[in-house]
């Protein structure tokens, strides 16, 4: 993990813990000391990962999340705030409730709403809510939201096979603006930054191969971008940066 200055500023980061690794609040963490911030891990969830993929997860109580989060504000606060996989509706009801409350009220949200794992595995257990339901009080208060295509289309039960319905998809979420990730698309992958009534296309480009936990990459560099000053489009651009370096340097093999 990058060494960074000990004024640099903090994100806090709400996510599940990966022991591989290869995604959650490990990820997280890596990519928020790359773009120069230093991170606070809350678990959300224990899952079971390994190179095969998940087999399963376990979240943790409302009372053990709130308290993780009470224990790092205890005379401090975060510049940002990311979450990743939250494991029920439940702690996304209660996390929502607590963001919203002083001294986070104000600090800039970015939501990356897991439902899955790569491999397939449910991560997000809905209470007998709709995904969107669940989801809908966190998203409120959201600065950001990244969902993927399949994402998007579980949290709006739109179709999101282009472009522009993915646009309309998205603006029927509640929060400030949305970046749909293009990964799914066939091509070159296009991120869909909509917000304000306008759109911001970002180009990508396809890699040989898989790699896990981009997306949590993705969303943590941004919101430590944004817990630095910098302005949403900028954060973004340089959030897609700083990925696409941890893929090639993954294809390099260092």
């Amino acid at each position: 993990m990058s060494a960074v200055a000990a004024t640099a500023p903090r994100v806090l980061v709400v996510a599940g813990l990966d022991p591989s690794g290869g995604a959650g609040l490990v990820a997280d963490l890596e990519a928020v000391a790359a773009a120069g911030a230093r991170g606070w891990a809350v678990a959300a969830a224990l899952t079971a990962q390994g190179r095969r993929g998940a087999r399963g997860f376990e979240p943790v109580s409302e009372v053990m999340l709130l308290a993780q989060i009470d224990a790092l504000l205890d005379g401090d606060r975060p510049r940002a705030v990311k979450t990743g996989m939250l494991g029920t509706a439940a702690l996304a009801r209660v996390l929502a409730s607590r963001l919203a409350a002083p001294p986070l009220r104000r600090v800039p949200l970015v939501v990356d709403p897991v439902l899955a794992a790569s491999s397939g595995a449910r991560l997000f257990d809905p209470g007998g809510l709709s995904v969107g339901e669940a989801y809908l009080p966190i998203l409120t208060r959201a600065w950001l939201a990244t969902p993927n295509l399949p994402e998007l289309a579980l949290l709006t039960g739109d179709d999101v096979s282009t472009d522009a319905a993915a646009v309309r998809a998205a603006r029927r979420l509640p929060a400030r603006a949305v970046l749909v990730k293009g990964g799914h698309r066939e091509g070159a992958p296009v991120d869909l930054l909509v917000q304000d009534g306008r759109v911001t296309r970002f180009g990508g480009r396809r890699r040989p191969g898989t790699a896990r936990g981009t997306g949590c990459r993705l969303t943590s560099a941004i919101a430590a971008f944004l817990a630095g000053g910098v302005t949403l489009e900028d954060a973004v651009r340089r959030g897609k940066a700083l990925v696409g370096r941890y893929l090639d340097a993954q294809l390099r093999g260092t």
